[in-house]
């Protein structure tokens, strides 16, 4: 009977699967070279005078925004009088002061002198002046000798008193000088001018999500406008607390640009901010900004402002081995 070695081969099977998520953002084209306009610091309020068009391409150089600067204006000349006055007031002093030092060592001066004549009498012998007019001498050198010291006292105590008066004033013409460059500083703010060439793109009022126009009253260190150079585009959008946990830079997405629906390009995330931020008008979630690079700039008309629509595949293999 033949006997037939069976060989037994084991056999490896993987098989793979594919877990993908598309992840829909929306976004908006900008330009690495902006400027954006925020409200001046140094009020509670001010009020917009005057903007640009909205849309319109201004040249670098430009004014594109006016603020009110009438309370600020009245504060600065009320200032510049007042440091006329000051200057006036520290010049009178000085004078007064100095000719209190001048009076205190001319009276130091002449108590000086009466020393000297009662020294003088003092010393002479008592041989030759009677007992009575000795002691006149002698008593008249020691009042004399304290009148001194009173005198050389004054004097300090009036140079005290002019250093302490001048540097006084000089003090209150300092903190209104520096009050005048704050003030000048702020009247330059008001009038802004474009640092970039490019178009006008108005933001939003915080609280009702309305486009800002003239005649608005804004606080401090809002967003009033931004000037973007028709340059170096990028895509600007927010990703979602939750939709940004697995996400990172440098991440492959899909663009698509509402104004050409039909076309698609590629892109990567350059830049995920690890800082989330709250958007109020969005809800209570917070939102992680992030920017969007195009692999290659695309042969369209880009202008800031354009709406996008941004698909990123996040997925991740799970391999599972089986013996045969």
């Amino acid at each position: 009977m033949k006997t037939i070695f069976g060989i037994i081969i084991s056999c490896v099977l993987i098989s793979t699967h594919v877990y993908a998520e598309k992840l829909l953002l929306t976004g908006q084209i900008g330009s690495s070279a902006k400027q954006v306009v925020n409200a001046p610091t140094g009020s509670r309020q001010l009020q917009i005078q005057w903007m640009e068009e909205e849309g319109k391409i201004v040249e670098q150089g430009e004014t594109v925004v006016l603020f009110d600067g009438a309370s600020s204006q009245a504060q600065l000349i009320a200032n510049e009088e007042n440091l006329d006055r000051l200057l006036l007031e520290f010049e009178e002093l000085k004078v007064k002061q100095e000719q209190s030092v001048i009076d205190a060592r001319g009276r130091l001066k002449v108590a000086e002198m009466r020393v000297g004549k009662a020294k003088i009498e003092a010393s002479v012998p008592s041989s030759q002046v009677a007992a009575f007019e000795k002691g006149q001498f002698e008593l008249s050198l020691q009042r004399t000798m304290v009148e001194a010291i009173k005198a050389e006292e004054a004097l300090q105590v009036s140079l005290q008193e002019q250093r302490a008066e001048l540097t006084k004033k000089e003090v209150n013409i300092l903190r209104v000088q520096e009050e005048l460059v704050y003030l000048t500083n702020i009247l330059a703010k008001l009038n802004v001018i474009a640092q970039v060439t490019g178009p006008v793109t108005y933001a939003t009022h915080p609280w009702f999500g309305t486009k800002l126009s003239a005649g608005m009253n804004v606080r401090a260190s809002w967003k009033v406008l931004d000037v973007q150079s028709t340059s170096n585009f990028q895509i600007e959008t927010w990703v979602h607390e939750i939709d940004a946990v697995g996400l990172d830079e440098n991440i492959e997405v899909e663009i698509v640009l509402d104004a050409y629906p039909n076309k698609k390009y590629s892109g990567v995330i350059s830049s995920l901010s690890k800082q989330s931020e709250s958007k109020a008008l969005w809800g209570r979630s917070a939102y992680f900004p992030a920017i969007v690079t195009f692999d290659t700039a695309p042969e369209v008309n880009l202008l800031p402002g354009m709406s996008v629509r941004i698909t990123v595949t996040k997925g991740s293999e799970e391999k599972n081995e089986k013996n045969v």
